[in-house]
């Protein structure tokens, strides 16, 4: 059984993903790079050892750590952490040139870090998603320039030259991955209002069908009646049956339609009406094992995420020969639907992101309900089974 992952973000997943690749482009260049007399070895002998571990540890061992605490750590820890770093990159650059053995660095070297400015200035881009990353781009320029005049044998032009080119180069790694975050966090907005719209819409039909099965149970009730009280003689139990017609009324008048909570029996009533309004061939069953009331949102949640998957099956399941059913299987700890149908299936990494359908309208409406869980099962040509669950708490 596959699932996709409903419960985290856009900007979630894409900042874990993130994280993983600056992480080893740090280990990558760290190796690369540390040669030659502008490298972390090349530079052993001219620093203080102290120092040089803690300028390797903050510049290339803990962002290229973010391999795997990228994908293990929340978003609030993961910002703290990049904070820190980014926070002991720049207090190395400005310790560098007290650190030094001697006043100026072989073989015309630079300090090594400058060269790694850029992996800081992506890292706070992702863990903060503001405007506010630009300042640790802007403030490479006045760092680099001074770290230079005194850490190298070099002319005024070419450390302005030196930054400049630090400054611009974290300012287009900061902009481009600031670009990228600021679409993901705007791509969840999006589907956030989608998912309110989808419940709104569900609950009102939700509304309507039951208005709907309400308005039949109670003209059943007073037609029997009325019906039996024409005929001569009058049947036994007459009287018993117009009571119990006449408190059907009373508790229709008396209770807020669509507000209070629903009985395993009508949650089926329910998804019977949402699958025969889909479609009419569909195989519906039921089992029900608890007697236990079931809350209004999760009726309109597993309505609205059922009839979603039987439009998704006729949309996308193939030729009209396929057969689709749905079971509902009602127990004391938790409410399950389960969709499934015998069409061409599909891979889910080949599912659109456009496809709000299956991720807002059913993926995302389950986990956003307290207790929810939706799984998809399929593969190309062996149908496909969507699995919507409600778990009691």
């Amino acid at each position: 059984m596959s699932e996709l992952d409903g419960e985290r973000t856009a900007l979630d997943r894409l900042s874990r993903t993130m994280y993983t690749a600056i992480g080893i482009a740090a280990a990558i260049f760290g190796i690369l790079l540390s040669p030659g007399p502008s490298g972390s070895l090349g530079q052993v002998d001219q620093v203080d050892k102290p120092f040089l571990a803690f300028s390797v540890t903050v510049g290339l061992v803990l962002p290229a750590s973010f391999i795997v605490l990228g994908r293990v750590l929340s978003a609030d820890i993961m910002r703290g952490f990049v904070t820190s770093v980014a926070i002991g990159f720049v207090a190395s650059q400005l310790l560098f040139p007290l650190a030094m053995v001697d006043d100026k660095l072989a073989e015309q070297g630079s300090p090594w870090l400058q060269g790694f400015g850029p992996i800081p200035a992506t890292l706070l881009a992702v863990a903060w998603g503001s405007r506010i990353t630009w300042i640790f781009a802007l403030t490479q320029g006045p760092i680099v320039f001074g770290v230079s005049l005194l850490t190298r044998e070099v002319s005024l032009i070419q450390s302005v030259l030196d930054a400049m080119g630090a400054m611009v180069s974290c300012s287009i790694f900061a902009g481009v991955s600031l670009s990228v975050v600021l679409a993901a966090a705007r791509l969840d907005e999006v589907a956030k209002r989608a998912r309110g719209q989808a419940s709104i819409e569900a609950s009102a039909v939700t509304r309507e069908r039951e208005q709907a099965r309400i308005n039949a149970m109670v003209h059943d009730d007073i037609m029997s009646v009325l019906l039996a009280a024409s005929r001569v003689p009058v049947p036994p139990g007459l009287a018993d049956q117009a009571r119990g017609a006449l408190r059907s009324v009373e508790a229709l008048a008396s209770a807020e339609l669509g507000k209070g909570p629903y009985s395993p029996e009508d949650l089926v009533a329910v998804l019977r009406a949402t699958v025969s309004d889909a479609a009419a061939d569909i195989e519906f069953t039921y089992t029900i094992e608890s007697s236990e009331a079931i809350p209004q949102e999760v009726v309109a949640a597993l309505s609205e995420a059922t009839e979603e998957a039987i439009r998704n099956s006729l949309f996308h399941a193939g030729s009209p020969d396929v057969r689709r059913g749905v079971a509902v299987n009602i127990t004391g700890k938790a409410v399950q639907t389960i969709v499934t149908d015998n069409g061409k299936g599909f891979s889910l990494r080949d599912v659109p992101q456009r496809r709000l359908g299956l991720r807002v309208s059913i993926l995302q409406r389950m986990h956003s309900l307290q207790g929810g869980e939706a799984s998809v099962s399929s593969r190309p040509g062996q149908g496909a089974t969507i699995t919507l669950t409600w778990v009691r708490p």
